[in-house]
């Protein structure tokens, strides 16, 4: 007998005898093994909760043997297929045949239908209806253990059969999954275990075990009531309070967990789980990050077969910028934790810091492929793409990410870059609105969408956010776009008072190109000749490096045309935008003006916005 067919007959035992945690985790082991059995696919229907995951196991064995009745019966009900006649049983088959033949006697005709025959009808049809009752209740159920049993579980059959009820329900032909595909369902790998370090005999021996086996099934709260239980009998315990503080912390409760980590340490200072907890906490915070290192390293002292606590280590030093220490960390780390998913994606992570992107990349790759629902994988991938420039691939990794962490700004912002990279502006906006919904005080977010509002030429919207970054935050950036929006979007006068405005926040020379070559046009919009021609010389002074050559050749083309004793203008250009970076923009706007007069300019606007609101403080 192989290890599939043992680890296949246990999971069918454990299915028999209604232990579904330990049906569910054998009957994923198997469908890493082998993903083309649709009994394996069909079983696992009967282990999962949620309606949608049956549904979605069900799908998956049907793809793989259209006529699988087992998964068609499922299916149909669930309400995601019709009902088929052909599996209906037949009604002869589903009463027995309470029919006599009486002799054939002298004796007058006995009544049409027998009191006895009125009671079984009766009896039948109410049995069916609690039948109905009890299938449609269950339809609506979404934890409901699962309906679909597979026939050769061998379970006890019913006295009489009963036929399938007819699902009211309109019901596609073609099932779909509705929802995300839950990540555990891509069977490369089960999500990376949250290791047990110490799991000791307690005098409450069973509220012990049951807090362990909910510790397995990350039950947080079952955790805690249990091992509250068994601390009021053992107090002098540090693997108690350790595991409680250990589930406060998943909770996303890292104060209170603190506390308990603190506790176990009071009452075994040899104990170096604790101190690697409270770490983990106090890096979950973000503070005390001194206090955070003594504690790994004390943790190390204690028990110098630690690998996590070299692993935390090495996150400390990415998050305070020191990658090389980081990967010296790391190479320890998987000498104790080989194959561990978590230290290649805090390689990739160091890597990806230090502008290694091959080596990111390998990392990154090799930890999603150790662990399939590792979300922040997936997430390094797409940032370690669009470094490469590769940006449309960098949209898939982002978009699985995405759909399971709904809270991470800076994701968001990196989905924007893969979407504008693929042409996909409408979905970058998008993705841009979710960050500022996270964060409305953000001016790097308005910039970025206002950049992507030029590149679409909606210049009022575009005007509005590039307001709003400078509002929040006077940078040459956001000053920079707000007087490039208003010149294109029909405002010369006030692009050129914004662009005086912004010369302060100018520091350096290409900064200086950026801002003559713009507003040498707005000049050029309000008929101030003069001061164009000046503005278009400044550009061509400035260092040759720092001047765009296709700047500096507009502007000698204008120059010619500005300084001729005749009027000769060139005709107007469309405006476009081109972006190239977050602070320019190549676009083109020929004004067709000539000089023929000198005096100093006198500014007209030729519109005037109404005011928008400024970002609630």
């Amino acid at each position: 007998m192989t290890a599939e067919d043992t680890i296949y007959e246990e999971a069918l035992s454990a299915l028999k005898s209604g232990d579904l945690p330990r049906a569910r985790d054998l009957f994923t082991r198997l469908l890493r093994m082998n993903q083309n059995k649709p009994e394996y696919w069909v079983y696992m229907s009967a282990t999962v909760e949620i309606a949608r995951e049956r549904a979605y196991c069900l799908q998956e064995a049907l793809k793989r043997d259209p006529h699988n009745v087992d998964a068609r019966r499922g299916l149909q009900i669930l309400g995601l297929q019709p009902v088929d006649e052909a599996q209906v049983i037949p009604l002869k088959w589903q009463k027995r045949n309470w029919e006599v033949v009486a002799p054939v006697s002298e004796a007058p005709a006995p009544p049409l239908i027998s009191p006895r025959t009125v009671f079984a009808v009766v009896g039948g049809l109410l049995a069916l209806a609690v039948i109905v009752v009890l299938v449609v209740t269950g339809l609506n159920r979404p934890r409901q253990r699962p309906i679909v049993i597979p026939r050769d579980l061998n379970l006890p059959a019913t006295m009489t059969p009963t036929p399938l009820p007819t699902v009211a329900a309109q019901a596609s032909p073609s099932p779909t999954f509705i929802g995300p595909t839950p990540l555990w369902m891509k069977l490369q790998a089960t999500y990376t275990p949250t290791p047990l370090y110490v799991n000791t005999p307690h005098p409450i021996s069973e509220a012990y075990r049951i807090a362990m086996r909910a510790y397995s099934r990350q039950d947080w709260p079952g955790v805690l009531n249990y091992l509250q239980q068994v601390v009021t009998v053992q107090p002098d315990a540090p693997d108690l309070y350790y595991h409680m503080g250990e589930a406060l912390r998943f909770q996303g409760n890292a104060e209170q967990a603190i506390a308990y980590y603190s506790q176990a340490i009071s009452v075994n200072p040899q104990f170096a789980p604790a101190y690697l907890g409270r770490a983990r906490a106090r890096l979950a915070l973000g503070k005390e990050l001194d206090k955070a290192r003594q504690d790994l390293e004390t943790a190390l002292a204690r028990d110098p077969q630690l690998g996590e606590a070299y692993l935390e280590l090495a996150h400390l030093e990415l998050i305070e910028k020191n990658p090389e220490e980081a990967l010296q960390l790391l190479a320890q780390a998987d000498s104790l934790l080989p194959d561990s998913p978590l230290v290649a994606l805090a390689r990739g992570e160091a890597y990806l810091a230090l502008g290694e992107v091959d080596a990111a990349l390998e990392q990154a790759q090799r930890a999603n492929t150790l662990d399939l629902t590792l979300l922040p994988a997936y997430r390094l991938l797409g940032a370690v793409l669009l470094e490469k420039g590769e940006v449309e691939q960098a949209v898939e990794p982002l978009e699985t990410y995405l759909l399971y962490e709904t809270n991470d700004l800076e994701a968001y912002i990196l989905a924007s870059r893969a979407y504008e990279g693929a042409n996909r502006l409408p979905e970058a906006l998008k993705a841009l609105d979710r960050a500022l919904a996270l964060n409305s005080r953000s001016p790097e977010i308005y910039i970025r969408r206002g950049e992507l509002y030029l590149a679409q030429e909606e210049f009022d919207k575009a005007i509005d956010d590039f307001k709003a970054a400078f509002r929040l935050k006077k940078t040459y950036t956001a000053g920079m776009g707000w007087a490039k929006a208003l010149l294109l979007g029909g405002y010369p006068g006030d692009a050129y008072m914004k662009f005086e405005e912004t010369k302060a926040l100018a520091e350096s020379d290409a900064q200086k190109a950026e801002l003559y070559y713009w507003e040498a046009q707005s000049l050029e919009k309000l008929n101030e000749v003069i001061a164009a021609i000046n503005t278009w010389n400044k550009l061509l002074a400035l260092p040759e490096d720092a001047v765009k050559p296709e700047w500096a050749e507009y502007a000698r083309q204008r120059l010619q045309v500005l300084v001729t004793p005749t009027r000769t203008p060139l005709p107007s250009a469309t405006p476009t935008v081109t972006r190239t970076s977050a602070a320019s923009s190549t676009a083109t706007r020929a004004s067709g003006l000539t000089a023929t007069a000198t005096r100093t300019p006198t500014l007209r606007t030729t519109a005037t916005r109404t005011p928008t609101p400024s970002p609630t403080k």
